[in-house]
């Protein structure tokens, strides 16, 4: 099996046109209910949508209150927008980032278990990116039984099994960028997968993006496997130029 690899920078910079030359991911984030002003309106979000390659993902992610797991105002107010968002982009990623009061205790374990449900679709993989007291060993075996994938770091912490792989390469301490032997490293950390997502957060993502996919067809050849790394396929080839974004 030749893992699919979707990669995305920390955030949109400029068209989506020319950003989608370089990536094929792009993470959506609702605001809070107070600047939902500020999201892109629908008419901007079928620009984005129709902007880019069909097989572009959008990994829409829930509003501060919503991410709560509790009921409130400003949680529906999250909740419309995330639906809104959600449709419009045709997304098939739905993420989730519980604050640090969202501890492992078995009262937060069922909150997050029933708000799953109420955001997951027949086509929609949901995504927890947890924080807090919560272990990466212990919050696998929790996402596992809820069906969810759990977003790690693949520099640092044991990717979970399953057919999705979601992770967040991140520039802290003294790492601001992942060169081929660490992105070797991470490639054989996730292995083979029908999906991998990644989104790097360093500020230099596109030499990463790139170096990341040679990494996995190196780990593809040696372990004897087709040695090829299967990329959503574009109308538009992927070209580098000087005065690329990061």
């Amino acid at each position: 099996m030749a893992t699919r690899y979707h990669i995305a920078a920390k955030s949109l910079r400029g068209d989506i046109a020319t950003y989608a030359k370089r990536f094929d991911l792009l993470e959506v984030p609702v605001v809070s209910a107070a600047n939902l002003r500020l999201m892109p309106n629908a008419a901007t979000l079928r620009k984005w949508r129709k902007n880019v390659p069909p097989t572009f993902e959008f990994a829409v992610v829930c509003g501060p209150s919503m991410s709560t797991l509790k009921s409130s105002p400003a949680a529906d107010e999250e909740r419309a927008m995330f639906t809104q968002t959600s449709d419009v982009l045709e997304a098939r990623i739905a993420l989730v980032k519980t604050p640090v009061d969202v501890s492992p205790s078995q009262v937060w374990r069922d909150r997050l278990r029933a708000f799953v449900e109420t955001i997951r679709r027949d086509s929609t993989t949901v995504v927890w990116e947890c924080s807090g007291l919560w272990e990466t060993e212990e919050a696998a075996r929790f996402a596992k039984k809820i069906d969810v994938v759990l977003v790690t770091d693949p520099a640092r912490d044991v990717v979970p099994e399953g057919p999705v792989a979601y992770g967040r390469l991140r520039a802290l301490g003294e790492t601001r960028s992942f060169g081929p032997a660490a992105l070797e490293r991470i490639a054989k950390n996730v292995g083979d997968r029908r999906d991998a997502y990644f989104v790097i957060e360093t500020d230099t993502a596109l030499a990463e993006c790139k170096g990341l996919r040679k990494a996995a067809v190196r780990v593809r050849s040696s372990a004897g496997g087709m040695g090829r790394l299967i990329r959503p396929r574009t109308p538009v080839a992927l070209v580098a130029h000087d005065d690329e974004q990061e």
